[in-house]
């Protein structure tokens, strides 16, 4: 019982110390930016290599509290609309940097900084890294991909990733098949489909499956309203209702 007493003292002991370091940390970053001008002042991020440095190894603690701030920031829609996305990029490096295993955060760097942020790019740097440090984990490569053809219309970049994705272990066998896809002549529509259908199909829950769902549903209407025949109709309408909607 006293062992249990110690080991417990000890562990709230580290967590205030961690606490009190990055606390310290963010007083003097917060310091520095109260100098800055209103023009260019604001919340700055720390950088991952300070904060490995005085998280006493809580790293994977931070990263949530900084994917929570993350979370916070996207669902504020004037604070996303006054900046551009700008912040997504910082927030989503930081995060990968301090949590390399997060999938969550990948997803969301194809997402908010390719997409919304217009920056493909950046995603990409941050997909990259998370490959590097994922070498059994056939979702960052994936990832990759989708960032490639969805946000960057680069459908040979995108079928290399599928590719890559192909030959890590666990990978499922379609990987292969999209990659195969991308690199045919069909109408990029479908292709998109198929994209969307992937990411749908392979996300249990949350919000990356809810964005996936409302993509695909935007894109089987606007094939209903071009439809030459009945049949092409009635196909389309099986494919709404599996997502729970209609034409």
């Amino acid at each position: 019982m006293f062992k249990k007493y110690v080991d417990t003292l000890c562990l709230v002991t580290v967590l205030i110390a961690a606490a009190t370091a990055v606390h310290y940390c963010q007083v003097k970053v917060d310091a520095g930016v109260s100098k800055m001008p209103a023009k260019i002042s604001g919340e700055i991020l720390p950088r991952a290599q300070v904060l490995h440095l005085v998280s006493l190894g809580y790293d994977q603690i931070l990263a949530d509290i900084y994917w929570l701030n993350f979370i916070q920031y996207f669902g504020d829609t004037n604070s996303r609309l006054a900046d551009h996305y700008a912040r997504c990029y910082d927030y989503l490096s930081l995060v990968s940097a301090l949590d390399p295993h997060f999938t969550q955060a990948y997803w969301f760097a194809a997402f908010a900084v390719g997409s919304e942020q217009a920056r493909p790019d950046l995603a990409d740097k941050i997909l990259w890294r998370g490959i590097a440090d994922n070498q059994n984990d056939w979702n960052l490569p994936y990832i990759a991909g989708v960032n490639a053809f969805i946000n960057s219309k680069d459908d040979k970049k995108a079928a290399k990733y599928y590719r890559m994705a192909a030959k890590f272990p666990g990978a499922p066998p379609w990987l292969s098949k999209q990659a195969q896809i991308l690199d045919t002549s069909l109408p990029r529509i479908f292709k998109e489909i198929r994209t969307w259908e992937t990411i749908y199909e392979s996300n249990p829950s949350g919000l990356v499956k809810n964005t996936a769902r409302n993509k695909l549903i935007g894109l089987w209407r606007f094939v209903y309203r071009h439809t030459p025949d009945a049949h092409s109709e009635r196909e389309v309408v099986k494919q709404l209702e599996k997502l729970g909607a209609k034409p």
